[in-house]
């Protein structure tokens, strides 16, 4: 509200006047009598008239306020409206799970689902134990659900069967020359798994050699060494490329020849491109990349893929003793869909290596004692 005043003879006279200049919304708040002189300069001679304050309303700034306070309002409106729309479509949609979260309980029996339990909490992934546990499973038309084919131990070696593969015909593969050698990262356990590899493939009957390349930890050649001249093994070391051929020429009477590399780590591409010359071109050879069971997945999986600039034959676990999670091996294998030739599950030579074989692997997850 504006404030005005006004000076006017009579009371008559203000209410005419603020109609005529402000309006009827106009209001006479107060008035007053005062003298005003007739003269400035002599102040005795003066007249009294009436000094009017009159209330003008703010009409002009009232609308606007109003209009933007309307507007205001309108807009928010608007986005009630479209948060409704929102909400509503949302409601119709049918939102699918991931794969890796969608209920399975209504495909498989019980007995099926306990099962697939079992590896999973072994740490085998959930897509590996699906396809192993449908590989052992059939359609039960009674309960509408794939159910095991039969008792639990026939049904997860079946699964297992059809789903991974292992070296089962070692022993025949041994009727012509062959080269052996094993890599992967350090401290997986290499140079025990050769000798004991060394000590098993004698007791076939067959003639074996080993030669070593490991110039890297100190000690190590000293190590295999002893284990080799126990077992009245020839044994050679080489530390290029041109002496491992020699060294093989030289052992070239034998049925197998086994070389143990030294542990590089994977995450060093040069230490590990450094093993191709070492086997480039080499006749009947068979590289085997050798892993520790109880390191993580993923760096089993990233030492793997470094390695491969190497042609690599299968997969060696070794230390299946020093972990729970024996599902991170059949993760890798089924991925990969290398053949596993052994584990190790600890550190006596010779004992201590299982070949591959289904039997092994059923009786781990189910923990069946021998």
């Amino acid at each position: 509200m504006k404030i005005k005043k006004l000076v006017v003879n009579s009371l008559q006279e203000a209410v005419e006047e603020v109609r005529n200049l402000y309006g009827p919304d106009a209001t006479i708040l107060s008035t007053r009598i005062i003298k005003k002189r007739l003269i400035p300069f002599l102040p005795f001679i003066s007249r009294s008239q009436l000094e009017v304050t009159i209330g003008i309303p703010d009409t002009e700034d009232f609308s606007n306020h109003l209009k933007s306070q309307e507007s205001v309002y309108e807009e928010i409106n608007k986005l009630k409206e479209s948060l409704r729309e929102v909400v509503e479509l949302v409601k119709k949609q049918k939102v699918e799970p991931p794969e890796e979260t969608k209920p399975i309980e209504s495909e498989y029996s019980l007995r099926a689902l306990n099962l697939m339990n079992k590896l999973i909490n072994k740490g085998v992934a959930r897509d590996v134990a699906k396809a192993i546990i449908d590989a052992g499973c059939g359609y039960d038309y009674e309960l509408k659900r794939l159910d095991l084919k039969g008792e639990t131990y026939e049904s997860l070696k079946m699964g297992l069967e059809s789903t991974l593969n292992l070296v089962r015909d070692f022993e025949s593969s041994l009727q012509d020359f062959k080269i052996i050698a094993l890599v992967g990262p350090t401290g997986v356990g290499k140079t025990t798994t050769v000798a004991k590899l060394a000590y098993y493939i004698k007791e076939l009957g067959k003639k074996v050699g080993v030669i070593t390349i490991d110039s890297y930890r100190v000690g190590a050649v000293q190590q295999l060494k002893t284990f080799i001249s126990i077992m009245e093994l020839p044994f050679r070391t080489a530390d290029t490329p041109q002496r491992l051929r020699e060294c093989i020429g030289e052992l070239s009477s034998m049925d197998v020849v086994l070389v143990d590399t030294g542990g590089r780590s994977h995450y060093d591409d040069i230490k590990v491109k450094e093993l191709v010359p070492f086997f480039n071109k080499l006749p009947t050879l068979e590289i085997y990349f050798t892993v520790s069971a109880n390191m993580d997945e993923r760096v089993m999986a990233e030492a793997l893929e470094r390695f491969s600039v190497l042609p690599i034959k299968g997969l060696i676990f070794t230390k299946m003793d020093e972990t729970l999670y024996h599902g991170y091996v059949l993760n890798l294998a089924y991925r990969t869909k290398l053949p596993i030739l052994c584990w190790t599950t600890g550190q006596r030579v010779p004992k201590d290596l299982v070949m591959a074989n289904y039997e092994y692997l059923t009786k781990l997850f189910l923990k069946v004692e021998e």
